[in-house]
């Protein structure tokens, strides 16, 4: 469900029942040891209500292999607290997801949409 237009901005929120979906943003850029081996990502925020829509799949032909990529659009409301980039992943029920681009739908902080792709994931019977 969407709210009514806003009349100063003509833009659509998302009512808040459509945030059905917890997602962790984390930064995987935390630098590295000594020894050269990665530090362990850094959390950004957890338990994050977000709305999650599958944007579009598609195959990639890669040096003699085929790569499947799904991209996905998330939308939360706009981070008051923490700071995100491009550089950060949202892992969404253990699935890893690389941030694209984002997109301020009305430039007035409201929500922000994170357009994603996952490369390559699999599904696990467990």
């Amino acid at each position: 469900m969407r709210r009514p237009k806003n009349p100063s901005t003509d833009t659509r929120y998302l009512c808040s029942s459509a945030f059905n979906s917890k997602i962790t943003i984390q930064n995987p850029n935390a630098g590295q040891a000594a020894d050269g081996t990665l530090n362990v990502p850094i959390v950004v925020a957890t338990n994050v209500n977000a709305n999650m829509s599958p944007w579009r799949g598609k195959e990639v032909d890669k040096s003699d292999t085929r790569v499947a990529l799904s991209s996905y659009k998330i939308v939360i409301r706009y981070p008051k607290t923490y700071n995100i980039d491009t550089g950060c992943q949202i892992i969404v029920r253990n699935q890893l997801h690389s941030i694209d681009s984002f997109y301020d739908p009305d430039g007035q902080r409201v929500e922000l949409h994170i357009y994603t792709f996952v490369t390559d994931d699999s599904v696990v019977n467990s």
